[in-house]
């Protein structure tokens, strides 16, 4: 959180929160300045792209380093030092279960989404966990996160929001954060569950290791999946009230030899395709998909009876059922953004993209045909309306 520099000590605006919908989609936008966002203008100023530009969807640089920059075919730069979207080596949203900023460290900061191959275009979506526990508006902190890749100098960002999650009745909470591991040719060095920003070309120090002058990227080279990290939560969710009808996991394992355990009950579970075991009355172990319900969770001390097969270990109790998650996790996928289709204020079949002076075309970005005539005049907007690419670049769409 550059605390070296004091940035620990001083928090958003109060009262504003980013809202995560838990099972949803976060759809954020990303720009090289907030005036190509619909923060600012009434979203005037933005187009797809990140720029407040119009580009082809083949848009991309011919060389790495400073060049990526400004070699596009249309004599553009890259946005946000990308060369192009192949490139791009992921975002990602991070949070902290904290709410004063100064408790906020990297064990404590989930990578819990991640959106491959951007940053590109303007908006990007973010899935978020569906387990992902209720936080009140502003008593969380996240973190946006990314790391560029051979496009300008070595670097890595990250910003901070006051957020909370929304539509969620989870109990489960957040593991400790573990240093992702550069694993491209060896996936099965891959860190597992829940994982830290990547820390890297930072002076008071990094938390990754790349070999020789590698970008650490937010995708699976460094053991993050696309979308929701579905992989962050602690295993042990908690002891709940069980019932005859409906039970809180209901299929029943009866397959289980020389007395129960916990591990041998979520071995069970998981080689049988489920998400989470429970353990029961010290003999008894069920599976299931779907977390159970917030309401039945009672104080751990009454899932107090030894497992059958293991003393030392709790079971469950009479209709007290100890349930953990057994490392299968919801298939994790990713869809990107889609933008919304130009706004409409009359009948006009064309909108102005560029503004001629002396015999220059300078962009102006505007959707709006009334606002290009209150910017330029009717007179004018007819010379730009019937120029062409060949005349002056001033290109109109419909």
């Amino acid at each position: 959180m550059q605390a070296d520099r004091g940035c620990n000590t001083v928090g958003p605006p109060s009262g504003q929160s980013l809202a995560l919908p838990a099972g949803g989609v976060f759809t954020g936008e990303i720009a090289e300045n907030r005036a190509f966002t619909t923060l600012s203008y009434n979203g005037d100023l933005t187009t797809d792209w990140t720029d407040g530009r119009n580009h082809p969807e083949n848009w991309t640089g011919p060389s790495t380093g400073e060049g990526c920059l400004v070699n596009n075919p249309d004599g553009f730069g890259g946005p946000l030092h990308t060369q192009n979207e192949t490139r791009a080596t992921g975002t990602a949203l991070a949070i902290s279960y904290n709410s004063n900023l100064a408790n906020v460290n990297m064990e404590n900061l989930v990578v819990i989404s991640v959106a491959p191959n951007t940053p590109w275009k303007r908006l990007v979506n973010y899935p978020i966990p569906a387990d992902l526990p209720p936080c009140a508006p502003g008593q969380c902190y996240c973190a946006w996160l990314w790391v560029p890749d051979g496009c300008g100098e070595p670097n890595m960002y990250m910003q901070n929001f006051r957020c909370h999650v929304t539509g969620s009745t989870s109990v489960r909470r957040l593991g400790v954060a573990q240093p992702p591991v550069y694993c491209a040719s060896n996936p099965s060095a891959c860190v597992k569950g829940p994982k830290q920003m990547i820390a890297w070309h930072q002076r008071t120090g990094n938390n990754v290791v790349t070999p020789g002058d590698v970008t650490p990227p937010y995708n699976s080279k460094m053991g993050f999946f696309p979308g929701a990290q579905n992989d962050v939560f602690e295993p042990r969710v908690g002891c709940f009230v069980d019932s005859d009808s409906p039970r809180v996991l209901p299929h029943q394992i009866n397959t289980i030899s020389g007395g129960l355990t916990r591990e041998k009950c979520i071995a069970a579970c998981k080689t049988a395709g489920y998400f989470y075991a429970g353990v029961e009355y010290s003999t008894e172990c069920f599976c299931g998909n779907s977390q159970p319900a917030s309401g039945l969770l009672v104080a751990d001390g009454q899932c107090d009876m030894p497992c059958a097969g293991d003393g030392g270990q709790t079971c469950g109790a009479g209709w007290r059922i100890e349930v953990y998650g057994t490392g299968n996790y919801p298939p994790s996928s990713y869809t990107p953004a889609v933008p919304p289709p130009a706004p409409t204020t009359s009948t006009w079949l064309y909108v102005c993209q560029g503004v001629q002076w002396g015999g220059k075309c300078e962009n102006v970005r505007v959707r709006h045909a009334e606002k290009c005539v209150s910017l330029v005049g009717t007179d004018f907007y007819k010379k730009v309306r019937s120029a062409g690419p060949d005349t002056g670049r001033c290109v109109l769409f419909k």
